[in-house]
């Protein structure tokens, strides 16, 4: 395999690979490296290369772009769509709570939902900052959520979003 692409967290690092699958090594403190696990990997011998498991991102999906944020990780799939994982803590990851995904079993591949970004819409590009992630769709039209501080996000507020139930689709608004 070789890298297409490579996305730095903190202490972490992902690698977008020429077969479009994400594989992720570093720390994995808050499932940052989609393994359903929160063990470090890439810190002793073995574990890299064909050892390395990718990010399961479901069934029949592959990735064209990877973005991390300090503890999240965003795939762009080939459907358009934008699935992430890691910490939530700030509704970082766009699922209207504030859970942490990819450090347990079960949390990812077709269990992991794309982030809502309204109706009709599809994803051109993903960018992640330190806890919040930001994309430009379709239409052209920019959206953020995660943490608003400074007003981040964009809105002209510094209410942070994607944390709560109702948010995010078409409730979430433009840049």
């Amino acid at each position: 395999r070789t890298a297409l692409a490579l996305a730095a967290g903190w202490g972490f690092t992902c690698a977008l690979l020429d077969d479009h699958s994400v594989k992720c090594w570093g720390n994995n403190q808050f499932g940052t490296l989609g393994l359903g696990d929160t063990s470090s990997r890439g810190n002793a011998p073995g574990e890299m290369g064909d050892a390395l498991p990718p990010v399961d991102l479901g069934a029949g999906r592959a990735a064209s772009a990877v973005t991390a944020g300090a503890s999240h990780v965003c795939a762009l799939l080939d459907d358009r769509s934008v699935k992430c994982w890691g910490s939530s803590t700030d509704g970082q990851l766009g699922l209207g709570d504030q859970v942490s995904r990819g450090w347990v079993p079960g949390q990812l591949g077709d269990a992991l939902p794309p982030v809502d970004l309204g109706t009709g819409r599809t994803v051109v590009a993903v960018a992640a900052g330190t806890r919040h992630t930001c994309v430009v769709l379709d239409d052209g039209a920019i959206k953020c959520w995660g943490n608003n501080s400074s007003g981040r996000l964009g809105p002209g507020d510094t209410t942070y979003r994607g944390a709560r139930p109702g948010e995010m689709g078409d409730a979430l608004p433009t840049v």
